[in-house]
């Protein structure tokens, strides 16, 4: 069983244009097409919802839902066993040095580390793995009576207020206090959770959480 630091300190970090530099889910959807999963029937309806999404039509909550769908009736196992590879080209090399020199400064400091995103597990616990991360907040995905995926998440998705409500649930389960911790997040997505811990910073910031962080003097890392 794995060992967590026991500080009551904390740091959040939120994964895409976050720790990572990248949005994870555009290379996913290339590699993707690239094996042949899309269908350009699928590919069409995510174009719609993501142009819907970033002019206010549709919320993120509708946006994931709709990306989970792919991932109806499928086998879990393929996409678990090409994850290690999929890190090693994709991600890992698209990790935000500034944000892990951060990381890397928090587990110095013996604080527990903490990804909290809105991606898929299954291709998040490479990342755990190599960079030592103590615990994972995201999205799940739903095994139907078949065994097979059912295209819908297993609990909430992990954006917003839920990784507030999650944070809150480790933090008691762990002893954390969050008025010490620290977060770490890119967009107005990540507010809810900037403004739950003592030490939120922005990253890569859009120009909405800019305006955020400007009125609470909330310090920008790049």
């Amino acid at each position: 069983m794995k060992q967590y630091r026991s500080s009551p300190i904390a740091a959040f970090f939120d994964f895409d244009e976050t720790l990572l530099a990248i949005d994870s889910a555009g290379i996913g959807f290339k590699v993707l097409k690239e094996q042949g999963y899309l269908t350009w029937a699928f590919m069409l309806k995510m174009m719609v919802i993501m142009l819907l999404r970033k002019v206010g039509v549709v919320d993120e909550q509708i946006m994931a839902r709709t990306f989970l769908s792919f991932y109806r009736g499928r086998d879990l196992q393929p996409f678990v066993d090409s994850a290690q590879a999929f890190y090693e080209e994709y991600l890992q090399p698209n990790l935000s040095p500034e944000v892990l020199q951060k990381l890397r400064w928090h587990q110095e400091q013996g604080h527990q580390t903490v990804l909290v995103t809105g991606s898929i597990d299954y291709y998040l616990q490479p990342v755990m793995v190599d960079l030592g991360i103590d615990h994972l907040l995201c999205t799940h995905l739903e095994l139907d009576a078949d065994g097979l995926l059912s295209g819908r998440s297993k609990g909430p998705v992990c954006v917003g207020e839920t990784k507030v409500t999650l944070a809150k649930d480790l933090a008691k389960s762990q002893g954390l206090d969050l008025t010490q911790s620290y977060a770490y997040g890119n967009s107005e997505l990540d507010i809810p959770m900037l403004m739950e811990v003592g030490h939120p910073v922005i990253v890569n910031p859009t120009s909405g959480l800019v305006r955020h962080a400007q009125r609470y003097n909330w310090p920008s890392l790049v």
